[in-house]
């Protein structure tokens, strides 16, 4: 794999850490509950970035993510780790396409799926700064055909007996933290997301349409009452369209891309962008990798008529980079600012904390010592995720195996980009994050879980 790794490190990342990261929970461990407070970041400049690594450990993050594309699970695979607004490593192994010699790079155009959430939300939080809506306007305000929603009667129900009106409709912060009840289809075994996928919402080719197709498929639970990923990103994409009276890709170039020079992120690609454009593949174990069928192979403009603010992204990179780093940078970059700090914190404040009425523990988590902001996944509790990334860092997964996180705490960056999709996923983020955070000095100390006492004992 060619790669670029600064010269630094002297000794191993600290054994507490380690463990912590591990999933020890008997440590113990003095510092805060929360990595962080606010948007103050180390002073950068100091000394250089790579020095914050133990190098030996560091370069195993190089080998476990070759071994992706050794192990013949994705063509190729590329990746980059910024701290402290500096390149610390970078890693590149395979080809663009499946019949090609052409090695992947920083330039290379990736179908970003999920992260375009993100993207999504920064454009909603603009127009709320604006003062277009309310976080508690319900959503209803701006989406008519989604009146008089059903909710199913209990959130694993797999039939359509027993359904009731929804007590109200959702709010637009309930969108944007997914708690709105929506479903999103997935091959998940309840009644609503079958249902989402028997009408093919998904497949429909305009807004109107697919707010057709939205408007008979029951919520999974009462609004505000849980949380599950779901349609929540498309329903922001099309209110900006209407907000705003643009196509949700025209607004996101004219007040995201554009501003930040993210000259290759959109919803379509232009022939002059084709010849960088990754295969679209999907793998199962034992076959070789094949390619994925369809519009979103070739990603022209044409074929794709709905921008999907849920999905429909591609980006690269060097892109992707400029766009975290505008976010955790509190909203400004270069002298452009989308965003206000506040509008940042809010962003990637988890706003999940549903607990167990009886054992107090955490419930509707998208994974564990998780939750979710606006558009990201939010680490509430180091120990608990098993990641070593601090609570507060904020992430999203695509489902062709691109990822991100960003690390407020430790002014740190990491970028991801792979191409499956297929019933087998093949997802590193989990990977990288033990790396990066193995290799890494820190004085940071997580909280430790507290477990509820048993009322049996």
């Amino acid at each position: 794999m060619k790669k670029k790794l600064l010269a630094g490190g002297a000794f191993a990342a600290a054994l507490t850490l380690f463990l912590m990261s591990c999933g020890a929970k008997d440590v113990a461990a003095p510092g805060p509950a929360a990595a962080e407070a606010g948007l103050e970041l180390p002073e950068r400049g100091i000394a250089p970035a790579v020095n914050s690594f133990y190098r030996p450990v560091l370069e195993r993050l190089d080998e476990d993510m070759q071994q992706y594309v050794q192990s013949g699970k994705v063509a190729n695979i590329a990746y980059a780790l910024i701290k402290d607004g500096e390149r610390v490593q970078s890693g590149y192994a395979g080809t663009r396409t499946l019949d090609g010699s052409d090695p992947v790079d920083d330039r290379t155009i990736y179908r970003v799926d999920s992260m375009t959430k993100a993207a999504t939300a920064v454009s909603l939080l603009m127009l709320l700064e604006e003062g277009k809506f309310s976080l508690d306007d319900p959503i209803t305000r701006f989406l008519p055909e989604l009146e008089n929603l059903q909710v199913t009667r209990t959130f694993e129900a797999v039939d359509g007996k027993g359904l009731r009106p929804a007590n109200r409709a959702p709010t637009m912060r309930e969108l944007l933290t997914h708690t709105a009840g929506f479903a999103y289809g997935g091959g998940r075994p309840d009644f609503a997301n079958q249902v989402f996928l028997q009408r093919n919402v998904d497949g429909a080719a305009t807004n109107e349409e697919y707010l057709k197709r939205l408007s008979g498929v029951p919520l999974m639970y009462q609004p505000g009452t849980a949380w599950a990923y779901s349609a929540a990103s498309d329903l922001q994409g099309i209110i900006i369209e209407r907000m705003t009276g643009e196509r949700l890709g025209t607004f996101m170039k004219r007040r995201i891309f554009d501003p930040l020079g993210m000259v290759d992120t959109g919803f379509s690609v232009s022939e002059d962008q084709r010849g960088r454009l990754a295969d679209f593949t999907a793998w199962t174990p034992g076959q070789p990798l094949t390619k994925v069928a369809g519009p979103r192979q070739d990603m022209k403009a044409a074929q794709l008529p709905r921008d999907a603010g849920g999905y429909g992204l591609v980006s690269t990179i060097t892109d992707y980079e400029r766009f975290a780093e505008m976010l955790l940078q509190g909203g400004t970059l270069d002298g452009e600012t989308l965003l206000s700090p506040n509008s940042i914190r809010l962003l990637r404040t988890n706003g999940t904390s549903f607990k167990h009425p009886e054992t107090g523990f955490p419930i509707y988590e998208p994974y564990r010592g998780t939750g979710f902001g606006f558009g990201v996944g939010v680490i509430t509790n180091t120990i608990r995720s098993g990641l070593g990334a601090p609570e507060g860092t904020y992430f999203s997964d695509g489902a062709s195996g691109t990822w991100f996180w960003i690390d407020p705490y430790h002014d740190l960056i990491f970028i991801g980009m792979a191409q499956n999709l297929s019933a087998n996923t093949v997802m590193p983020r989990d990977t990288a994050m033990r790396d990066v955070y193995h290799a890494l000095f820190t004085d940071y100390f997580p909280s430790i879980p507290v477990v509820p006492e048993d009322p049996a004992e």
